[in-house]
C-alpha cells in the first residue's frame, strides 16, 4: 500500500535509518566517491547529511548536492539511491514548503505529499549541466512554482500531471526553458527504454510543452477527450514508477 500523507515523513525517516546502516549503501557511497570527489571520504550518509545541513559551510553543502544530483539524474548516472538521498537531504525545506502551500492544497499532510512527489521527479530530471549551483534552492523553488501553476491550471479540469509551467505569459524565463528541456530529455530517455510509445510522448509534449488544451487535441489526435486524459495519466504514472523505483542507465 502507498504511504498515507499523514505518515509519509515518518516513513521517509524510518527508511533513512535503514539506508544509513545498510551494507549496500556503504558500497554505493564508496562507489560515488570514486565518481565524484565531493563525495569521497564520508563515513556514512548521516555524516553526509550533517555536512549538507551545516550552515557554516554552505559552499561545501552545495557541492555535495551538486554531485548527488549528477548521480541521480537520468541524464547523469541514473542512480535511484542517490535520488533518494537528495530527497532526504531536502526534507527540512520540503516540510516548510508543504506548510506554506497547505492552504492552497487543503491540508498540510496532503501538501507535503505533493511536495515530495514533485521533488522526486525534479531530482531525477534536474538539468545539472545548465544549473550546477544552488541545488537545494533551485529544486525547492521549481517545486513551489510547479505546484502553484499546476493548481491553477487544473482547477477547471482535473488530470494527473507531470505538468510544466503555464505558458500564457508572452515572456519565457530561463527556468521555463530549463524545465522544458528537462522534459524533452526525460521523454527521449523514456522512449529509448520502452516506457512510453511515440504517441504517448507526442501527447505529453502537446499537452505539457506546447500547452495545447485537451479539447483541441481531440481533433488533432482523433481520440476522445476522456481517452486522451486516460492515456496521459497512464503514461505519467509509468514515468513516475520508472523514475522512483527502477534503476536506469543514463542516456548515451
Amino acid at each position: 500500500m502507498s504511504p498515507t500523507p499523514a505518515n509519509l515523513t515518518h516513513r521517509l525517516d524510518n527508511e533513512w535509518l535503514h539506508l544509513v546502516s545498510s551494507p549496500a549503501t556503504a558500497a554505493a557511497l564508496a562507489r560515488w566517491g570514486r565518481l565524484e570527489p565531493a563525495l569521497d571520504g564520508w563515513a556514512d550518509l548521516d555524516a553526509l547529511r550533517a555536512a549538507v545541513h551545516d550552515r557554516a559551510d554552505l559552499e561545501r553543502g552545495d557541492q555535495i548536492l551538486a554531485a548527488l544530483v549528477r548521480l541521480a539524474a537520468v541524464t547523469g548516472h541514473g542512480d535511484v539511491l542517490a535520488a533518494r538521498v537528495v530527497l532526504q537531504l531536502l526534507v527540512p525545506g520540503a516540510i516548510r514548503l508543504g506548510q506554506s502551500l497547505a492552504a492552497m492544497v487543503g491540508d498540510q499532510h496532503t501538501s507535503e505529499a505533493a511536495v515530495f512527489a514533485e521533488l522526486t521527479i525534479l531530482i531525477r530530471t534536474y538539468p545539472w549541466q545548465r544549473r550546477p549551483r544552488r541545488i537545494a534552492a533551485n529544486l525547492l523553488l521549481d517545486c513551489r512554482q510547479r505546484l502553484i501553476r499546476t493548481h491553477h491550471r487544473t482547477r477547471p479540469e482535473i488530470s494527473a500531471g507531470l505538468s510544466l509551467h503555464d505558458t500564457t505569459s508572452t515572456a519565457t524565463t530561463a527556468a521555463d526553458n530549463d524545465e522544458r528541456l528537462a522534459l524533452h530529455d526525460l521523454l527521449w530517455w523514456a522512449r529509448r527504454h520502452g516506457i512510453l510509445n511515440r504517441f504517448e510522448a507526442q501527447l505529453l509534449v502537446a499537452s505539457h510543452v506546447a500547452d495545447i488544451p485537451m479539447s483541441q487535441l481531440v481533433n488533432r489526435f482523433g481520440r476522445s477527450r476522456s481517452t486522451l486524459f486516460t492515456i496521459r495519466a497512464s503514461a505519467e504514472e509509468r514515468l513516475r514508477r520508472a523514475l522512483t523505483a527502477s534503476p536506469v542507465s543514463p542516456p548515451a
